[in-house]
């Protein structure tokens, strides 16, 4: 008999040797304790056949911020099956019941980390967020001089750090576009999962925290995890602190969330290799709760009709008429009605997270309806590209 439900504290061990199975990853103890910590604050779903689990996800519960509101996120990971019963639908099960449980518990949107992009867009997904990676050759550093100025970078563990950065990272306008809200836990599963990371933290001449650098030191390059400043002290210092590592390394490495070009800033750009690679998908799973709650770019907007197609989730579908006035949204789903605008969920998650404008996905047509709706409710969507610093 198969079986599909949520998963409990006593299927941790079998739902660890599925996972550990698929994804062909060596037992270790560390690997034990991070995944225990990750199961124990996770809602999973599985099908067991026979009593035995076959196939399972985890779905972890977040907060994101975009543009000032709060929406719960609902973070899915460790989709894995046995290969014996791989490409039996398990998957869309999973995703149906993964559904369920993020309705249930107020969820609006959800994010994932796809091994096919076209494989997760059947379930509503669609890519919204993108990672530049720079690299630079430790030789063809520049020479840069920065001014002395008052306060100092600290070196600690990643433990010792976090109580020192995570308001400072929560608080970030880097973090404000979509990016999670990281708790307790999942600050304690990053230190558990890597203990190899350090911090050097920058602290101005009040002893406040200014900016931090996460980086790992492997046998010839130098990689940066993440860097946030607040202050133009805080980047100088911390550049500082990098280049005093030319000596040891050949290259350092940079994967960041934020996409804009920074090989301008150096004297010659083109020591600087510079690519933007696809990240992790998105999609909307309560469009009720994101059309009312969204923090709209506009305060006047005459009343558009959206039809909205999503094959997967029946309650998101159908006809939306939205208007905006004096900073106030009414949305009210239509029973009948006639269509100024019709894009697919996929599309319309890009657009409201600002990774690409409802104006410009109608240039490439991803998007039907009268130019002028449009593009007047294009313009108040996000317009600024998300942003998103962690991977589940």
């Amino acid at each position: 008999m198969v079986e599909k439900r949520k998963l409990t504290e006593t299927d941790e061990a079998a739902f660890y040797a599925l996972a550990q199975y698929a994804f062909n990853k060596p037992d270790s103890a560390k690997r034990q304790e991070f995944f225990k910590q990750l199961y124990t604050h996770s809602a999973g779903v599985g099908i067991f056949d026979d009593g035995r689990l076959v196939s399972g996800l985890l779905a972890m519960p977040f907060d994101v911020l975009l543009n000032g509101q709060t929406f719960k996120m609902s973070g899915i990971g460790y989709v894995a099956s046995y290969p014996e019963f791989a490409g039996q639908g398990g998957v869309t099960a999973l995703m149906q019941r993964a559904f369920e449980q993020m309705r249930a518990e107020g969820v609006t949107l959800s994010y994932l980390a796809p091994f096919s992009y076209g494989f997760y867009r059947r379930f509503g997904y669609e890519q919204a967020f993108d990672q530049t990676h720079f690299e630079i050759r430790t030789a063809d550093l520049p020479r840069l001089q920065f001014p002395q100025r008052v306060g100092r970078v600290v070196r600690m563990t990643l433990a010792e750090a976090v109580p020192l950065i995570d308001s400072f990272f929560n608080q970030h306008p880097y973090n404000q576009v979509g990016g999670i809200q990281r708790s307790a836990w999942w600050w304690q599963y990053t230190v558990m999962k890597h203990r190899n990371w350090e911090v050097a933290l920058y602290r101005d001449d009040t002893e406040c925290v200014a900016g931090y650098m996460i980086y790992i030191r492997q046998p010839d390059t130098f990689v940066i995890q993440e860097l946030m400043t607040s202050t133009v002290a805080s980047q100088e210092q911390l550049i500082r602190f990098i280049l005093k590592h030319q000596s040891a390394y050949t290259t350092i490495q940079y994967a960041s969330a934020l996409t804009e070009p920074l090989a301008d800033l150096l004297p010659d750009p083109r020591i600087v290799k510079t690519t933007t690679v696809p990240y992790m998908m998105a999609r909307i799973v309560s469009l009720a709760d994101f059309f009312a709650r969204y923090a709209y770019q506009v305060t006047e907007l005459p009343a558009v009709t959206i039809a909205v197609q999503d094959d997967f989730l029946p309650e998101n579908a159908g006809l939306w008429q939205l208007s905006i006035h004096a900073g106030q949204a009414t949305v009210i789903k239509l029973a009948t009605g006639t269509a100024d605008i019709a894009v697919t969920i996929q599309n319309l998650t890009k657009a409201m997270l600002g990774y690409r404008s409802l104006e410009r996905q109608a240039h490439y047509g991803r998007v039907q309806g009268a130019q002028p709706q449009i593009a007047q409710l294009s313009a108040a969507f996000s317009q600024t590209k998300p942003m998103l610093w962690d991977y589940f």
